[in-house]
């Protein structure tokens, strides 16, 4: 898993986004959906390249403070790389709540809620 990873993060540095990386990301997913019992992961990850894919070849899931969709794809290849991690685990679902669309509540909204 780790060596497709790297492929695909070799390819971004030398490339950019391209449709090499959606192909290398469609075999990552395969990958994932053979080997592990993770489908949370394989849904990201199919979500990550179709997110490519209607956007023109930009990715628009931006969850770093810099607004560069590959810096952006190359951390999330890391948490992937490494999703056993229970810190990473933690953002990887932060990731996937935004890649859903899902909108966490504030400490104000959760106080709120709870009264």
């Amino acid at each position: 898993m780790n060596n497709r990873i790297d492929q695909i993060k070799k390819t971004l540095a030398k490339e950019g986004i391209s449709e090499k990386v959606i192909t290398q990301m469609k075999e990552l997913r395969e990958w994932f959906k053979a080997n592990l019992n993770e489908p949370g992961y394989v849904k990201m990850i199919r979500l990550a390249y179709e997110n490519i894919e209607e956007n023109s070849g930009d990715y628009t899931f931006l969850y770093l403070e810099e607004d560069d969709g590959k810096s952006n794809l190359e951390y999330f290849l890391d948490l992937l790389g490494e999703y056993q991690n229970k810190y990473n685990k933690e953002e990887l679902q932060e990731i996937r709540n935004l890649m859903e669309g899902i909108v966490p509540e504030t400490e104000e909204e959760e106080e709120t809620a709870g009264e």
